[in-house]
């Protein structure tokens, strides 16, 4: 076997440009493959990062319908609170739109989140400096905020986050100037490499303060979180609580209610399948690399027609004959394989970096690089190293 590899390799380090050529496509279909896997496991991670920060005895219940009757209310989280298994049901005011001006003096656009000031029992802000909401803040409906990291950059060009502890800013909510004095700053939700021209700026209020701006003060909300005691199985719940609300609100499919765990779940689900999809589609391109090297070694067949038969002559057997051109095409997409799968990473980084994701890289990609370049290499070399193997030595003499 040794000088059977010997013999390989040297012939394909003597045609290094057919060689090249010939693993062109298993490195183009591998790396096109590694690409998306890695991208894939990458944005896979950061979505499970995201749902880390929430419980998972956490589910998460949001009104679909457009009816104001439709609205989750204050009495509605009371009956949720009744149930043995239920710690705490918590209202939330999120993702409506606020406008402040920036240092340039121009409008910007903020998202606004109306949280309760026990809402860090259900997701931590990871606050940096300064300090969270409070009771008090609620009852007296205080106009006060908290911000992301990246408010002092986007808002007063400051590098320093902290700067913006205690300065006081006018917010448009609903066509009405309000002003609201920073209390404390959260690490921001945006990936670091975010760029801050394309970040919308994230502002908590205290609920109360908000609902009395988008819901008049009357509690009510699109949106709650229910907390389930951490000895019981939370997906367990979404149903019941579901029905309960519809029976309230005496509607159907009108709440959207789910745990954390499933929404994980739903989420990987999703990106598993367009993996496979995007993964299918990329590898028709090592079919096509397949079909390449099995071109190229009838080609190598047809040129070494006389070197078989010397070798035939002096006594190699049609299993000799046989291995060795199988070696040569095994090692041929082995080669475009393992280059793919680097180039493939590499590549996966680069893009990652530009749309703040890291690619990951797992065993399992290295097994699939590697076992199916060694497979495309048996099933496409079988048939040019049979019929190597098949030459009668007087006609491959006679060959010029």
């Amino acid at each position: 076997m040794r000088e059977t590899l010997k013999s390989a390799f040297s012939q394909l380090k003597g045609n290094k440009l057919r060689t090249f050529l010939t693993m062109l496509g298993m490195l183009i279909g591998i790396g096109a493959v590694i690409i998306i896997l890695s991208l894939g496991e990458g944005v896979k991670e950061f979505v499970n990062s995201q749902f880390s920060t929430v419980g998972r005895g956490t589910i998460q219940i949001m009104a679909t319908g457009g009816d104001a009757a439709d609205l989750i209310t204050p009495e509605d989280l009371e009956v949720l609170e009744e149930i043995p298994q239920v710690v705490d049901a918590l209202p939330v005011h999120q993702q409506y739109t606020g406008i402040t001006t920036d240092y340039e003096n121009k409008d910007k656009i903020l998202m606004l989140f109306g949280l309760t000031h026990d809402f860090e029992k259900i997701q931590s802000l990871n606050l940096r400096y300064g300090r969270m909401f409070t009771e008090q803040d609620e009852n007296l409906k205080n106009h006060v905020i908290i911000v992301e990291d990246n408010f002092a950059k986007i808002i007063y060009q400051k590098d320093d986050p902290q700067y913006v502890i205690g300065k006081e800013i006018e917010i448009n909510i609903g066509g009405e100037v309000h002003n609201f004095e920073i209390i404390g700053v959260a690490k921001s939700q945006y990936p670091s490499a975010a760029p801050t021209s394309m970040i919308v700026p994230i502002v908590y209020l205290p609920f109360t303060t908000m609902d009395q701006y988008i819901m008049d003060g009357e509690g009510k909300t699109y949106s709650a979180y229910v907390m389930i005691d951490e000895a019981y199985e939370a997906s367990h719940y979404s149903k019941p609580i579901r029905k309960l609300l519809e029976k309230r609100h005496g509607k159907e499919d009108i709440y959207m209610v789910s745990s954390m765990v499933e929404m994980s779940d739903t989420y990987n689900d999703i990106l598993e399948k367009v993996n496979l999809f995007t993964s299918v589609v990329a590898a028709i391109s090592l079919l096509v690399g397949g079909i390449g090297i099995m071109n190229i070694m009838m080609v190598t067949v047809r040129e070494r027609t006389r070197e078989i038969g010397i070798r035939k002559a002096l006594g190699a057997t049609d299993k000799q004959i046989l291995t060795q051109f199988l070696v040569e095409a095994v090692i041929l997409t082995l080669l475009g394989g393992i280059s793919g799968l680097i180039l493939g990473y590499i590549g996966g980084l680069l893009i990652g970096s530009a749309i703040t994701i890291v690619a990951k890289m797992t065993i399992g990609m290295v097994i699939f690089s590697v076992g199916t370049s060694s497979v495309i290499g048996i099933i496409f070399g079988v048939y040019p190293a049979y019929k190597a193997a098949k030459l009668d030595p007087i006609e491959a003499l006679r060959e010029e």
